[in-house]
């Protein structure tokens, strides 16, 4: 009996260092600059580096490549107490920015996507986006160019179908040709409840961050693609792209490009179409820009770069054989 005596302290405090070992470490998660997150235990950091334990295998991350740290406990703090997909707005005349909550494709879609329409005319077809809910929206100024007759096509959720609705009354707001933009205005106003997209603030694209798109590649409505930014400024022509590996092709010009929070932060307008994973979009910035500045953008029938069709002239008229030269 004695002799269990003195052994049973040392079994209760080698359970007790086991039990220890087995409580769950205060994890962190850790926000890169390419937009992926990494969790587990902080062992060491100073202010070159940080060291990570991943449970299974130790990581060493630079200083230079975090975004910020985060302890677990807050994000689910953050969680419980503000419900996902919850905004800050602020409107800017025809437009909204706003921040939001990271969000997964299938959130975001279920949002926004009945603000993503297709654009036609007798010269084809393409995509666009509402901006608001007096009936503007965002287009390419190739998809309509050279056009007047002008369809938008929108799609409202009714039960488990979208209903097709066919707007044919379409006014042309203002054109800028240069970065490729159109603003046109569907005589019609929009369901009370209809929520439009929201510009993203300030905050700049980074290379990685993932993006998805909505358009109607070939006609085939509602097409959602995903992928990452490959690079944030691509220069052709003097003007700047966001370059996107999602995939794209015609029909999509015009569509928003979104960001994992359900931002606007471009507009696709071009892929190269020998390549895969080759695609740009123009940056939000230069939509911002037109709104802000629509007047100096306006809409003109007797400017040539106009939606209005203009013939060529006759062409002059051969000289008869045997004519005086």
């Amino acid at each position: 009996m004695g002799k269990r005596k003195k052994e049973f302290p040392g079994f209760l405090l080698s359970a007790g260092l086991i039990f220890c070992l087995l409580l769950p470490c205060q994890a962190e998660v850790i926000k890169l600059k390419g937009g992926a997150q990494v969790k587990g235990s902080i062992l060491k950091q100073d202010h070159s580096t940080v060291i990570l334990d991943l449970g299974y295998d130790v990581l060493r991350i630079p200083r230079s490549e975090i975004l910020d740290i985060i302890k677990d406990s807050e994000i689910d703090t953050q969680k419980k107490s503000k419900p996902r997909g919850k905004t800050s707005t602020r409107r800017h005349g025809l437009y909204t920015t706003g921040s939001m909550e990271e969000a997964s494709t299938v959130e975001s879609v279920s949002i926004f996507a009945p603000a993503v329409v297709v654009v036609r005319s007798p010269g084809g077809l393409g995509s666009g986006f509402f901006i608001n809910k007096d009936g503007y929206l965002v287009t390419n100024f190739h998809v309509i160019q050279g056009q007047k007759h002008i369809s938008v096509t929108r799609f409202k959720k009714s039960g488990a179908e979208f209903k097709r609705i066919i707007h044919k009354k379409v006014r042309i707001v203002a054109l800028d040709p240069f970065h490729d933009l159109a603003v046109l205005q569907v005589e019609a106003s929009l369901d009370p409840s209809f929520r439009p997209p929201v510009f993203s603030d300030d905050k700049e694209p980074v290379m990685g961050e993932k993006i998805f798109v909505i358009g109607n590649p070939l006609g085939l409505e509602r097409t959602v693609t995903e992928g990452v930014i490959s690079h944030t400024s691509r220069n052709f022509a003097g003007k700047l792209y966001l370059q996107v590996d999602a995939s794209v092709n015609p029909g999509n010009s015009g569509g928003p490009l979104f960001n994992s929070r359900g931002q606007v932060i471009g507009v696709i307008n071009m892929g190269i179409r020998s390549m895969q994973g080759l695609n740009f979009a123009i940056p939000v910035d230069h939509v911002k820009f037109v709104l802000d500045h629509i007047d100096a953008f306006a809409y003109d029938e007797s400017n040539p770069l106009s939606g209005y069709v203009y013939s060529p002239p006759p062409p002059k008229p051969k000289k008869s054989v045997g004519s005086k030269k």
